[in-house]
């Protein structure tokens, strides 16, 4: 060590006395004496995240004295028979007193950086955590054999409420200057501020009277700053007994025109200040409303508070040397919590790198409930029980919240004999209470009994038999909700909702928010209903695969933050029969497209049968992310609603709208359909038209992109109500942001071929919108519904000022119209107004006798059309080039009457090339000029296991 001094002593030695002061403070610094283990989470999903942004556990390391010092040298270790199992390097405390360290197994010791330990936090009773000190051996801290864990909530060293303190009020004692030039150190603890000029706050002057009642005896300094010079430094001293278990720190000011503060040399705050203040800075702008100069405005604030003397030091601004008036007066509080009589306890808030909040024994146990939610033909006595000794239950059967005031004491059995919502809660004094727990119990005959039903339809001899299975054909929803008439607003309001299959595969229960949604023009006595999942009701998201069973050629999502249920709106009285919006719906995932899966569903407002449903993925920046990636802050969200018979630009939903108002920009140019192509999905929103127009729904769409995503705005189909009637718009609408006409109007070649080659993939060859595929379609939905409606037929006779709803039979009849006539129809009249409108040629397309699929060896494939020529390829890429001209990698397809002769282009045996690695290649493979020369070959048949492969 004393060789070690003399050389960097001598190193240093021309710079004096300073130099080697500064040194022996860098050397000599030494460990805290008095560190502990504060708090710490061994199952974190939202807490706090490390610096990439990943939830590991963590743990929490107090400087509970408020010691000069750090941290290198101690140990943390979750084996007590190793003790020195992770080192600290030398890693100093916050301005709050703590360091934060992930407990990831990452062992990353890199100070300025975050930490992270070789070790992860055990979440099971027994656990040992503990803080080591320097000499590896002495237990600074420790939590051995600690209780269970749980998700999101911590564990550590609680203490009582804290109190409010002040330390430095309007009127304390200050030293003040009026700086000539650069004064060094002015803001730090010891400087020496003796001959500064003293007065009490606030300082400052006024040429009138307003400010005179808020300057302090010795702190008027007209004379000292006005013509002289915009800025003033002011120094408040303060004194703290104990500097520790202060939280909340708030820095009161009343201020003209501009501040900024230190504490204890750290800047703490400033606001209408220059970046780069000199001495005689002047405001970045006049604050012109006396009366906030005059009020107190609280600014919440960290920095370091020292035991003894600490130091607020200002910088005042004013907005030129010869302004009129001035005026800066502090004030400082905060909380104190009182540490020396700390208790271990669970924190549901947790408080990572500050004081923890209040403290609780623990989680009484989930009530559990001997009889699941479900369907029921019989009686039965039902228990709820918690394993958590001397807590109490409270439950309720109407639908209301239960709460430690509100609700029956449980105290026995409970008999359930009708349709029932139950409802528990269990407390404990000094623990955290349950959530609440929800079961609806549903007895269909009871339920088909009760009085919103239509006798017309439940005692119909053709229907009566079939009720009960009408109310079990399909999946129920309850709600369960306090004063279910407050829906008719659309404020949001706490309710649980639960999903149950009548054959007894497990459902679910969450705790959520409502509203219900819609415009005037929805007004029915039956409402939309929109269920948000968010932490302050529960879970964030609800996780369960509602869409199970109801395939389509997209996979449905399997999380979501929300859903909607529809109700059928117009559908319901003259326009669709319930069918509208999941057809097209359906028809936009047939087409290729992403678009909100739904299913129908029976809802139970409170125990009471409320009707069929449409469970629909609700579209937003959200659900977009769950399907093309990223997450919901990546997306825009466009909304627009119906204005008549064009469509609205749109207004932002979610995000910023940036790239829809580039987006806007392009289309109105010049070249639309080059220029946005980054934009817009062009085949996508050519889909949405050829679709839209081939119903007679309202100019509605909603959207979604993310530009930076490479994912261009697509479009849906917003509210498809009466859009199963006979076509009701011109083919050559202008469309969404007036692109289609705007696309024509460009009259780029490749435009009209694009739109010529996607109505061929719909409306040919099997196409999504072919007469088999749309009756096939509607068919589906059709079988779906039958029977429930039935049910739905019985509750809602009457929907809107006396209108009726269909009846079963009317219902019927609309479908088989729709199947038997107007579906069947509808790919032929397209057809001729897309020819009409000159958007598709007289020209047959190549019919091959095969479109796609395995055909066997030496059986060829034949093309055939109206034309005198064909061009083909097979490798995949397209004979026509961008512009109209010939690939040169085209073949020339030769005619002739005879028999075509078979042409094997791909047989078994050919060689392949293949990669099995899983990595993702994008869509760029796809691409005839992909450079797959890594890629391994073999001959087919490919695969594994079948014991055919070659």
């Amino acid at each position: 060590m004393t060789n070690k001094i003399m050389a960097l002593s001598l190193k240093f030695r021309h710079f004096g006395i300073l130099s080697l002061c500064l040194f022996n403070i860098q050397l000599w610094a030494e460990p805290v004496q008095t560190a502990v283990i504060s708090e710490f989470l061994t199952n974190n999903s939202k807490s706090l995240k490390d610096s990439n942004g990943q939830n590991y556990d963590w743990i929490e390391i107090s400087n509970i004295n408020g010691e000069t010092g750090d941290l290198e040298g101690y140990h943390l270790t979750d084996d007590p028979l190793n003790l020195t199992k992770w080192t600290f390097p030398k890693k100093e405390f916050n301005d709050n007193g703590f360091v934060i360290v992930f407990a990831s197994g990452k062992d990353l010791k890199d100070p300025k950086k975050d930490l992270h330990t070789n070790f992860k936090l055990n979440s099971s009773e027994g656990g040992f955590l503990a803080l080591i000190k320097p000499d590896g051996t002495t237990i600074a801290s420790e939590f051995d054999s600690y209780p269970r864990q749980y998700e999101d909530v911590s564990f550590g060293s609680g203490y009582g409420e804290p109190r409010e303190v002040k330390f430095m009020a309007e009127g304390d004692e200050a030293k003040w200057q009026v700086p000539s030039s650069p004064i060094n150190g002015w803001t730090e603890t010891s400087f020496d501020d003796s001959s500064w000029s003293s007065g009490k706050t606030g300082i400052g002057y006024d040429n009138s009277t307003k400010y005179i009642p808020h300057i302090g005896d010795g702190g008027d300094v007209k004379s000292a700053m006005r013509g002289i010079n915009a800025s003033i430094y002011i120094r408040i001293p303060f004194n703290l007994n104990d500097a520790s278990g202060i939280s909340d720190l708030t820095l009161r000011m009343k201020w003209e025109d501009g501040f900024i503060a230190h504490l204890n040399g750290k800047k703490i705050q400033s606001l209408s200040a220059p970046d780069n203040p000199i001495w005689n800075s002047t405001s970045t702008s006049n604050r012109s409303n006396e009366n906030d100069a005059i009020t107190f405005f609280d600014y919440p604030v960290s920095g370091p508070l020292l035991k003894g003397k600490n130091i607020l030091a200002i910088q005042g601004l004013n907005g030129s040397m010869n302004s009129s008036d001035f005026l800066v007066s502090p004030e400082l509080a905060g909380k104190k919590t009182d540490l020396d009589s700390p208790q271990n306890g669970y924190f549901l808030e947790p408080t990572p790198g500050s004081l923890n909040s209040q403290r609780i024994d623990g989680l009484v146990g989930d009530t559990k409930f001997n009889v699941n939610r479900g369907f029921h033909e019989e009686p039965f006595e039902l228990e709820i029980s918690t394993k958590t000794e001397g807590a109490v239950i409270r439950y309720t059967l109407d639908g209301t919240a239960p709460s430690q005031t509100e609700g029956t004491v449980y105290d026995s059995p409970i008999r359930i004999d009708k349709t029932t919502v139950v409802r528990a809660i269990a407390f404990k004094s000094g623990y955290s209470p349950t959530n609440i727990d929800t079961h609806t119990y549903v007895f269909p005959d009871d339920v088909v009994s009760q009085r919103t039903m239509s006798k017309s339809i439940t005692e119909n001899a053709k229907y009566k038999p079939l009720m009960v299975d009408s109310l079990k054909a399909i999946p129920s929803i309850s709600l369960s909700i306090e004063s279910p008439n407050t829906l008719n607003t659309e404020k949001e309001r706490p309710i649980s909702i639960e999903m149950i299959f009548p054959d007894g595969t497990k459902g679910f229960q969450e705790n959520a928010g409502v509203t219900h949604f819609g415009g005037y023009f929805t007004n029915f006595s039956k409402k939309n209903f929109r269920i948000y999942f968010r932490a302050e009701y529960g879970t964030t998201k609800l996780r369960y695969p509602i869409y199970e069973g109801i395939e389509n050629q997209i996979p449905p999502a399997q999380e979501f933050d929300s859903i909607n249920l529809r109700t059928g709106s117009h559908d319901m009285i003259d326009r669709g029969a319930y069918m509208s919006n999941r057809f097209t719906d359906d028809s936009m995932l047939e087409m290729g497209h992403i678009a909100p899966h739904g299913r129908f569903v029976h809802v139970y407002l409170n125990g009471t049968y409320w009707g069929m449903y449409h469970l629909r993925e609700r579209w937003n920046a959200a659900m977009a992310s769950e399907y093309l990636g990223g997450s919901k802050e990546d997306y825009e969200a466009i909304n627009a609603n119906n204005t008549g018979s064009e469509f609205l630009q749109g207004v932002v939903f979610d995000g910023s709208g940036k790239y829809w108002t580039e987006t806007r920009n392009l289309i109105n140019g010049r070249t639309p359909f080059t220029s946005a192509a980054n934009h817009i999905d062009i085949p996508n929103v050519i889909d949405f038209m050829l679709l839209w127009t081939s119903g007679n729904s309202e100019s509605e769409f909603r959207s979604v992109g993310s530009v930076p995503l490479g994912v261009p705005f697509k479009f849906f189909i917003k509210d498809a109500d009466g859009f199963l009637r006979n076509p009701g718009h011109p083919v050559t609408h202008n469309g969404p942001l007036n692109a289609m006409n705007r696309f024509r109007r460009e009259g780029d070649p490749d435009y009209k071929v694009l739109l010529a080659d996607r109505i061929h993939k719909h409306f040919f060859n099997d196409g999504a919108m072919t007469s088999n595929r749309l009756t096939a379609r509607l068919q589906r939905r059709v079988d779906e519904v039958r029977l429930p409606f039935l049910a739905e037929a019985a509750r809602w006779t009457n929907v809107r000022g006396g209108r009726a709803n269909h009846s079963p039979t009317s219902w019927e009849a609309y479908q088989n119209n729709l199947l038997n006539n107007q579906l069947p129809r509808l790919t032929a009249n397209m057809m001729a107004r897309f020819r009409s409108a000159n958007m598709y040629p007289d020209q047959i397309a190549p019919v091959f006798n095969q479109h796609g699929g395995s055909i066997p060896e030496g059986s060829g494939i034949t093309m055939s059309t109206n034309t005198s020529s064909i061009y083909y390829t097979t490798d995949g890429s397209d004979p026509r080039l961008s512009g109209g001209a010939i690939s040169p990698k085209a073949i020339a397809a030769k005619f002739d009457d005879e028999a075509p002769v078979p042409k094997d282009y791909i047989k078994n045996g050919q060689v392949w090339k293949y990669l099995d690695d899983g990595t993702d290649q994008g869509k760029l493979w796809f691409k005839s000029d992909f450079d797959d020369s890594q890629w391994a070959s073999g001959p087919s048949e490919l695969g594994y296991n079948e014991g055919d492969e070659a």
